[in-house]
């Protein structure tokens, strides 16, 4: 197995090489050359296994022995996995005939990042230990992505990791997740502007592909391929709980900022899981737009009580429109190029492929997410994330549209203990715990970057510090 760039310029690429990167040197996002399929056999075969045993057998598909033994990989999953606060991992819990919630958030920082992130700190401990080389992280987020990243990586004497989060854009939970980690390695800045304003930053680091070899620069955000290809395990797992005999189709409602997730669902599809995909967004997200004609301006972005939600463009439509286009190098950079300059323009052809592989469902405003959580709440006596509500609003829509009985289930996305301000303004006494109400009182280390400073500037001389400091 080897792997290359959306864009073409840069082919059989070895795992190790791909997890230590972040975009490609031609500026691309990497996926693997070929696509292994599984039977129906196979599936029925993995039905009994656990989450961290069926990781292994998915994954173990793109990871050569040679890269890692299966002994080490194996050992890599237990030591990630055992960090979850339930056995099962992903537990799936049936609130009603037609309301079926995957509980994705029980790592480290309540979100289901930490699903990939306690993955991907192994794996880089893993190769950094024998090589004894330094990595610095540079991880942009919106809000669950950065906590995560740093929980897999804090206290690790060989990598350092930088995130940027928007300031106020983020819940208060969310962000000192971020900002009370004290940990040498931990460099945390919270930008004035959106998500799609600090993406712009990791862009322009990587462009520089002198720049990233000599300061050793990767990132753990789902431009990762690693981080997609550990999220497929989760389609896999879900599956094969909710279907066993693995003789019918079931819908999975993802609700979708970055792309990442929808990314990994595609892959398992192509791999041959019977899944249809519903993303869910509120009305930041262009993908609803994109479908309808394959034209739009990206704008401003608002601010919602969905913050990962609050993103315009999904970064990771470049390897969907990979996949989905046969793996024309040519029609992605076509397209990029537009984006480059604030415009999406997707081929006819793509869009009718995109339209037969993903449903889109767009919540139009916030009363609408407050209106599930709180019906969710009265119904079944179950607090759910305003991003997991969006999904949820899904399948309320299709209760009162249709009688389909298709299998269904919702992938919930982080919990509710990080949004108490949500399920407050829905009307609901939000929940809590010790270790949240800790986190308010506790000292924080930041750095802020306003308007009118040259951000990428900043973090570059950070990186910079942090490659002279940590000389071994």
């Amino acid at each position: 197995m080897r792997y290359q760039s959306t864009r073409g310029g840069v082919q059989d690429v070895e795992f190790k090489d791909v997890l230590l990167s972040g975009y490609a040197n031609d500026g691309g996002m990497f996926l693997p050359m070929s696509t292994p399929t599984v039977s129906s056999a196979t599936l029925q075969k993995w039905s009994a296994l656990s989450f961290e045993d069926l990781a292994y057998e998915v994954t173990s598909l793109y990871i050569e022995e040679k890269d890692i033994p299966s002994t080490d990989l194996k050992d890599i999953y237990h030591k990630a996995f055992s960090t979850f606060k339930v056995p099962d991992v992903v537990p799936i819990k049936k609130l009603s005939d037609r309301l079926t919630i995957a509980e994705l958030f029980h790592g480290r920082s309540l979100a289901f990042k930490d699903l990939a992130m306690s993955c991907l700190g192994q794996f880089y401990n893993y190769f950094l230990t024998k090589s004894q080389e330094h990595l610095t992280l540079v991880v942009c987020t919106s809000g669950d992505t950065g906590s995560s990243a740093i929980e897999s990586v804090r206290g690790l004497h060989l990598v350092d990791i930088i995130v940027i989060l928007p300031r106020g854009r983020c819940t208060l939970i969310q962000e000192r997740q971020m900002t009370t980690v004290l940990d040498n390695n931990v460099h945390v800045f919270r930008a004035d502007g959106s998500s799609d304003d600090i993406d712009l930053i990791v862009r322009k680091l990587f462009a520089d592909s002198e720049f990233v070899r000599m300061q050793h620069l990767a990132s753990s955000s789902s431009l990762n391929f690693v981080r997609i290809l550990i999220q497929m395990v989760h389609f896999f797992y879900i599956y094969l709980k909710m279907c066993p005999s693995a003789d019918e189709e079931v819908e999975m409602v993802l609700p979708t900022g970055g792309g990442g997730n929808i990314t990994a669902g595609i892959i398992a599809k192509q791999m041959g899981l019977p899944v249809k995909l519903v993303c869910a967004v509120n009305h930041n997200n262009i993908l609803s737009r994109i479908m309808k004609s394959g034209h739009c301006l990206l704008g401003d972005v608002q601010v919602t009580i969905a913050p990962a939600m609050d993103i315009q463009f999904a970064y990771n439509l470049e390897r969907v429109w990979y996949l989905i286009s046969g793996g024309s190098s040519e029609t992605v950079k076509t397209i990029m190029a537009d984006v480059d300059r604030n415009i999406v323009n997707v081929p006819s052809d793509i869009i009718a492929l995109m339209n037969s592989l993903i449903k889109v469902y767009v919540v139009s405003n916030d009363e609408e997410v407050k209106d599930t959580i709180r019906r969710c709440w009265n119904d079944n006596d179950y607090f759910i994330c305003p991003h997991t509500a969006i999904g949820v609003s899904y399948i309320y829509a299709e209760l009162n549209s249709s009688s389909n009985k298709q299998k269904s289930v919702v992938l919930a996305t982080a919990s509710p203990l990080k949004f108490p301000d949500a399920i407050k303004a829905s009307g609901l006494s939000p929940p809590t715990s010790e270790a949240i109400e800790d986190l308010l009182t506790a000292p924080t280390k930041y750095t802020d970057l306003d308007l009118g400073l040259d951000w990428t500037s900043i973090v570059r001389r950070k990186i910079e510090e942090i490659t002279l400091s940590r000389k071994i």
